[in-house]
């Protein structure tokens, strides 16, 4: 079976993540526009899009920033994303709210779904900083749940995983991996997972190095 990199797991999730926001009873006409531009945007490790409300204005047919503001605090209050502000960066990041089954493969008939592998292990990082956002706890399930054709990676190993993802990284691979961590930790389980099955991906590493030169 061919393994999918971040970005085509992501690429399917965002889908039907889109398709959930086009049939939400409550949610107007510029709240789904918005959300197709926060698709868009969307960064495949960070699972958020940082774009400048501006620029998003602009996507979604206004000039006023007030729509984006008014438009994307009503898809949080839809339960549709999630709102994240990161200390020392101006502007939001918009972070649409995946589901377990947003992000698995269509199970084909006849066949069950595997069974989920919890590890309750402690994580032992090299890395100093660990920040934790609104979306932390969510985006680290989401982590465990992604792994369907190896077994999740031991998180007493992570730190081990960690010096690998730097050499990839290049000369500085730490620090791309510390301003990852300083936007959410939990994206460096997501590329410790994404590694041990072997889904990692140029197009991932390039977007991975994009989301650190922002933090």
């Amino acid at each position: 079976m061919k393994i999918e990199s971040l970005s085509d797991q992501v690429k399917r999730g965002k889908a039907r993540w889109l398709k959930r926001v086009m049939r939400h009873p409550s949610a107007t006409s510029t709240q789904k526009c918005l959300a197709h531009a926060i698709a868009d945007y969307l960064n495949c490790v960070t699972l958020d899009c940082w774009a400048a409300q501006p620029t998003l204005a602009r996507d979604i047919g206004h000039k006023s920033i007030k729509t984006v503001v008014r438009s994307g605090r009503g898809l949080a209050m839809h339960n549709l994303i999630t709102l994240k502000r990161i200390k020392a960066q101006p502007g939001l990041r918009y972070a649409p709210v995946l589901l377990p089954e947003d992000m698995d493969k269509p199970v084909p008939k006849n066949r069950h779904r595997p069974t989920k592998i919890r590890d309750t292990n402690d994580g032992e990082s090299f890395l100093d900083i660990h920040t934790k956002s609104s979306s932390t706890e969510e985006a680290a399930e989401e982590g465990k749940r992604t792994s369907r054709l190896r077994p999740p990676f031991n998180p007493r190993e992570r730190g081990a995983i960690e010096v690998k993802l730097a050499e990839m990284f290049g000369a500085h691979g730490f620090d791309v991996l510390a301003r990852l961590a300083s936007i959410d930790d939990a994206i460096i389980d997501r590329l410790c997972q994404a590694f041990v099955e072997g889904a990692l991906s140029e197009r991932d590493l390039a977007a991975a190095r994009l989301a650190a030169e922002q933090a």
